[in-house]
């Protein structure tokens, strides 16, 4: 990478942007400027921080969650499962 050089973040979904600004934060520590960030589907329900660039998604969501003590009947007979990477 040499300094200066432009970069744009994306990634596939994002909840909390946890894994975007740990990429900008690695990004900018090198050198390198992020001019944008975006993904396919943000799912944080505008929850997101301010990475310092624009963001941009296609689709935008806002997941409905429930404590673990207060689940709705019909969801209390459904095994919960963590998706994604292990």
């Amino acid at each position: 990478m040499k300094p200066g050089e432009r970069f744009l973040v994306a990634e596939d979904v994002v909840t909390r942007g946890g894994r975007v600004q740990e990429t900008i934060d690695i990004i900018r520590g090198l050198g390198g400027v992020v001019v944008a960030a975006g993904a396919i589907v943000d799912r944080s329900a505008g929850n997101l921080p301010d990475f310092g660039c624009p963001f941009v998604s296609l689709v935008q969501m806002a997941p409905e969650t429930f404590p673990a003590d207060a689940l709705p009947p019909d969801l209390v007979a459904i095994p919960a499962v963590k998706p994604g990477s292990k």
